[in-house]
């Protein structure tokens, strides 16, 4: 009895691994159904006909998707060439701003000390000026040293040396030379909006201290912002500058006009190309990186087409039928998958996907949803 025990619990393993082969087998079986075969009665109850594509003048529209970018000439990173503590911050992401209107106020101990070099020099530089020309004078006159002239010419051309470099530096911290001149030193520095734009990337805040060079906030120019549409390789023979190109964002129900005004030259590894356009009318409610579709008309041109109702769709690809003679009564369709190029009045032009094929070769043109249908019937059963 114990021995029968033990043959039958090494039995086990080859029973489950035999049930185990017969799922995997039936699996296989109905993964492979693509195909279907028809006998006659079967092809004229469906109403399956067949043709050949021919050439038709088709509007060719292309379809793609794309962001709104804006230029980098448009897009202005605002810094503090010399550091110091933020004393107030005028702007929140995404506000507007005007040209000239005051983002930050930064203030520094250097700033003071730059300022105050500054108007030492020129109170200096006057003095070193009169002694220069007065020198230059006794030596025309034979009353004077040369070599005092020389040191007062160095000592003059010196000071407006430190002057001009002074003067460039507090041009970048944004001192106002006006008021500085007049006396009145600056304890806070303003730094103002270069230009009419957005503020976005704002990373500052008040009583921190601005590294020289650190990006505190970034300001774009809404008004030059462009669609950026990633065109596939195949495409780029049919694009050309001036081209209308309309827009749909996933937020909005209309379409926005738009024109090609640039295409790449080069090929990215995922074989697309960037297609710059510009919108016919400007539009302030678009903002940057916002995602859209497409569709780039490409004009009239002649192309292989056939009904549009040859087409179908198969585990996500569109696909034609290819009949095979297997008797008299009998007759093989398979599908092979297609390149949708344009669709327009009920035609559609086609590439073929298997090189093999040619436009001489026979297709399903009528009946190519009742062969679908049955090839997914037998798959399921």
């Amino acid at each position: 009895m114990k021995k029968n025990i033990i043959s039958f619990l090494l039995c086990l393993p080859l029973l489950f691994a035999c049930g185990t082969k017969e799922t995997v087998s039936e699996e296989k079986v109905v993964a492979a159904i693509t195909a279907v075969s028809l006998n006659k009665e079967q092809i004229k109850s469906a109403g399956i006909l067949e043709g050949k594509a021919s050439k038709q003048l088709i509007g060719l529209t292309i379809h793609a998707n794309g962001t709104i970018e804006v230029p980098p000439q448009n897009k202005t990173v605002i810094s503090v060439p010399f550091g110091g503590f933020v004393k107030s911050l005028e702007v929140l992401d995404g506000m507007s701003v005007k040209k000239g209107q005051q983002l930050i106020s930064i203030e520094h101990p250097e700033l003071i000390q730059l300022q105050q070099d500054y108007l030492e020099v020129i109170g200096n530089i006057e003095y070193l000026e009169a002694e220069y020309e007065r020198q230059k004078s006794l030596v025309q006159q034979d009353a004077g040293s040369l070599k005092a002239m020389q040191l007062a010419k160095s000592q003059f051309a010196a000071a407006s040396a430190k002057r001009s470099g002074l003067k460039a530096k507090l041009d970048m911290a944004g001192v106002n030379m006006k008021q500085l001149n007049a006396g009145n030193l600056q304890r806070n520095i303003s730094i103002v909006a270069p230009f009419n734009g957005v503020v976005t990337k704002v990373t500052v805040n008040v009583g921190a201290y601005a590294d020289p060079m650190e990006h505190l906030l970034e300001i774009i120019d809404l008004k030059h912002a462009h669609a950026e549409v990633i065109a596939f390789e195949k495409d780029i023979k049919h694009l050309k500058i001036g081209q209308k190109v309309n827009l749909k964002f996933s937020d909005e129900d209309k379409m926005i006009e738009a024109s090609i005004f640039l295409i790449g030259k080069e090929i990215g590894k995922d074989r697309t190309v960037k297609v710059h356009c510009h919108l016919n009318k400007e539009n302030a409610d678009i903002a940057p990186g916002a995602y859209f579709k497409a569709s780039i008309f490409t004009g009239v041109s002649e192309q292989f087409c056939i009904p549009s109702e040859a087409i179908v769709e198969m585990k996500g690809k569109n696909v034609v039928f290819f009949s095979k003679k297997e008797s008299e009564n009998l007759t093989t369709y398979s599908p092979e998958e297609v390149t949708i190029i344009a669709s327009e009045n009920g035609n559609s032009a086609i590439e073929f996907k298997n090189p093999s094929r040619t436009f001489d070769d026979t297709i399903v043109i009528h009946g190519a949803y009742d062969i679908m249908s049955t090839i997914l019937m037998q798959g399921e059963k």
